[in-house]
């Protein structure tokens, strides 16, 4: 039995899943489209938040520590990025019972520039929108499944443009009317493009549902790596921020810091990531995980020993970004999540389209 016999089935069932879930799946795309631009025009919008004026000694990263906790208490949890340059602020990202967002300070002079709750400003609502449409796990698990319904889109949208004859078969045509060249567009464009598109929606789905990233590492057969163990400590006096990163650098020398992630609960490890020259994360994956009152290093874990999910989490991130092949990666990383609405966009105008032409018209 030809598998033709079964295009008006498959015709629905590509015409209703893009009705249906494929209109998230356009918002999903427009919104990653948009946060390329959308973060650095922030920077610009921002930029008392962001840029600082250098100039004399940086202050020690315990003091802004100190200011944090005597503000949102010590069951707080605090993740610090120093400054990658001399005109940066200090980034911290805060959690507590009653706050959680991002706070800036002046590296220079310790004062706080500002602080945004985490869905606050365009840049933020369009993140947390884009990574788990506001919905938190919930989100991610339906953005996870969304892969599934893209998945169906290319497969039906692939068999229903499979030719009888090959000749033509990419071709466009601009003289048959706005219909007949909407849907050559459209279909043209979903086998050429829809390879790229897929690996962006699949890979936006690794990173925001961590079950995925979870399975791959059982299926090769590793345990995930997780933060050591810590044994209680006698009373003494606790190492500050710069003693953990001075420990840090000391046990994995060479990059620069990423963050250094100080829990709240004080029997967890903090923990000290690395940009290494050789990791293509742009905030680099290699950890040093300390003891959080003594500050002595419990483990080193470079970012090639990590379990095979996070191993292919170092590539994943930069890809899905487009930030493996510098301005080239980042227009088709926008390029994708545009095309992907004009997917969505088109598909809705030929359903329209073909409607009208099928309502019966009024007796005048």
């Amino acid at each position: 039995m030809s598998w033709r016999r079964w295009r008006p089935a498959l015709l629905k069932v590509h015409r209703w899943l893009g009705l249906t879930a494929g209109l998230l799946l356009m918002l999903n795309a427009l919104t990653g489209s948009l946060m390329l631009g959308g973060r650095p025009l922030d920077r610009v919008l921002n930029a008392h938040l962001f840029a600082v004026p250098v100039g004399g000694e940086t202050v020690p990263l315990e003091d802004v520590r100190q200011s944090l906790v005597k503000e949102f208490g010590s069951q707080a949890s605090f993740t610090l990025r120093p400054p990658w340059r001399a005109d940066e602020s200090i980034l911290v990202y805060v959690r507590s019972d009653n706050w959680a967002g991002q706070a800036y300070f002046d590296p220079y002079t310790g004062t706080r520039l500002g602080a945004r709750a985490e869905h606050e400003g365009f840049a933020n609502a369009l993140f947390e929108f884009h990574s788990a449409l506001l919905l938190g796990d919930t989100g991610k698990g339906v953005l996870a499944f969304n892969v599934l319904i893209m998945l169906a889109m290319l497969v039906t949208g692939l068999l229903l443009w499979w030719p009888r004859r090959w000749r033509g078969a990419l071709s466009i045509s601009v003289k048959g009317g706005l219909l007949r060249g909407l849907f050559d567009l459209h279909r043209v464009g979903g086998v050429i493009l829809g390879l790229w598109i897929m690996v962006c929606v699949a890979t936006g789905a690794w990173m925001a549902w961590r079950p995925i990233s979870q399975w791959v590492t059982q299926v090769a057969g590793q345990k995930p790596v997780m933060a050591p163990p810590v044994k209680p400590a006698p009373p003494a006096r606790a190492a500050t921020a710069d003693e953990m990163i001075a420990a840090a650098n000391a046990a994995l020398p060479g990059g620069i810091v990423g963050y250094l992630g100080l829990p709240a609960k004080p029997a967890a490890a903090v923990r000290v990531r690395k940009k290494l020259d050789d990791d293509p994360h742009p905030n680099g994956l290699s950890s040093v995980w300390l003891h959080p009152r003594t500050g002595e290093v419990l483990r080193v874990d470079h970012w090639t020993q990590l379990d095979m999910g996070a191993r292919l989490y170092a590539w994943i991130y930069p890809l899905h970004a487009g930030l493996l092949a510098g301005v080239v990666g980042l227009v088709a990383t926008a390029a994708a999540g545009a095309i992907l609405f004009g997917f969505g966009l088109s598909g809705t105008w030929l359903w329209w389209l073909r409607r009208r032409m099928r309502l019966p018209r009024p007796i005048p």
